[in-house]
């Protein structure tokens, strides 16, 4: 797992330094950015609902199709590949109502935990930061709620 760790601190360190290194060699105004989920997920939902007036492609349009097939294939590779739904109950319900909050907090939060957290915590930015703690929060009061109302975790 260090291993893992590792290369996600250095893939978001690289972000950071490749696009700065493009934006120092270029004739144009280039940002300066590293990894973020919602913005690239932003952008794949952009390029949905109007090819016409998407975005260019821009530096974090491998980020999803990547990470879906990097897990894939660590699935496969691993023989933890399998199909699976719902056993006892359907909770499909609660399972998208929690994806439309997270993705609203993403957009308030300016950026997902990676984007946030990782990314803009790497370069000390105060809302990041705030984002963190504000997860960490969050994570703390969920688990303490659970475990007093005796639910499985």
């Amino acid at each position: 797992m260090a291993v893992f760790a590792l290369v996600t601190g250095l893939s978001i360190a690289l972000g950071w330094g490749l696009t700065q290194a493009i934006a120092s060699q270029s004739f144009e105004a280039i940002q300066i950015q590293s990894l973020s989920f919602s913005s690239a997920s932003a952008e794949m939902l952009m390029r949905v609902l109007s090819s016409a007036t998407s975005p260019s492609v821009g530096f974090d349009a491998g980020l999803l199709p990547a990470t879906f097939i990097g897990s894939l294939l660590g699935a496969m590779v691993g023989g933890e590949f399998k199909f699976e739904g719902f056993k006892t109950e359907n909770k499909l319900g609660h399972y998208l109502t929690g994806a439309v909050l997270m993705g609203f907090g993403a957009v308030l939060a300016g950026g997902c935990t990676v984007g946030a957290g990782l990314t803009g915590g790497s370069i000390f930015s105060a809302t990041a930061w705030l984002t963190l703690i504000a997860i960490w929060l969050g994570a703390g009061i969920s688990w303490r709620i659970h475990r007093s109302m005796g639910w499985a975790m």
